[in-house]
């Protein structure tokens, strides 16, 4: 009996011993790993780009504008062309599929999605646009299951990108109007890349 103790517990400390190397391996991978810069997740929108972005890009828009309706190839083409190319000679291609009335909610979603990626004021004046758009259509029509898709998704990405304190907001005013106010006032301070790189990490 006692030596089948003495196993035991041999056993248990060697098992123990073993948790304690492997919880150490992962803590030092923990502190080794460090969040992708700022450079790495975001470029420039305006940058000259490489042969290589320029025929994905031109292979991507071809997909969300040929492909018609929902499919997850032209849902990944548009994301893309927001969360990988990001830059300002998208946003018209983005821009209008999300205005289509007659387009899948999801798709104009997917649209606004990738739109919000993309580190420049013209993206910000986009869905500034479009939350207009979707809010005037909703007023004439509350039952619109696209516009209501398109409006929640462009608020939600203009409160992440610009941070609208819920104190500034006009009851009086449109959520566009608001967000354009806002804008107007402090679209010197902000640093796009830096609320593009917060947004990505926290929306996917």
């Amino acid at each position: 009996m006692t030596r089948q103790l003495a196993g035991m517990c041999l056993l248990a400390g060697l098992a123990m011993g073993l948790a304690a190397i492997g919880w150490t391996e992962q803590q030092k991978q923990r502190e080794a790993w460090s969040p992708p810069s700022i450079d790495e997740v975001v470029k420039p929108a305006r940058r000259p780009l490489t042969p290589e972005e320029a025929e994905k890009m031109v292979k991507w828009i071809t997909d969300a504008i040929s492909l018609k309706g929902w499919s997850l190839d032209r849902k990944n083409a548009i994301r893309a062309l927001g969360d990988i190319i990001g830059h300002v000679a998208v946003i018209p291609v983005l821009e209008k599929i999300a205005r289509d009335q007659q387009e899948n909610k999801d798709i104009c979603a997917a649209a606004v999605w990738a739109i919000a990626r993309i580190p420049d004021e013209q993206a910000i004046e986009a869905l500034i646009g479009i939350l207009d758009e979707a809010e005037k259509t909703l007023k004439q029509n509350p039952k619109d299951k696209r516009a209501r898709e398109v409006y929640g998704a462009a608020e939600e990405m203009l409160r992440r990108l610009l941070g609208l304190p819920i104190h500034l907001i006009d009851s009086k005013k449109s959520m566009a109007e608001n967000y354009r106010d806002y804008w107007e006032k402090v679209q010197e301070k902000i640093d796009l890349r830096k609320s593009v790189h917060s947004l990505k990490a926290l929306t996917h």
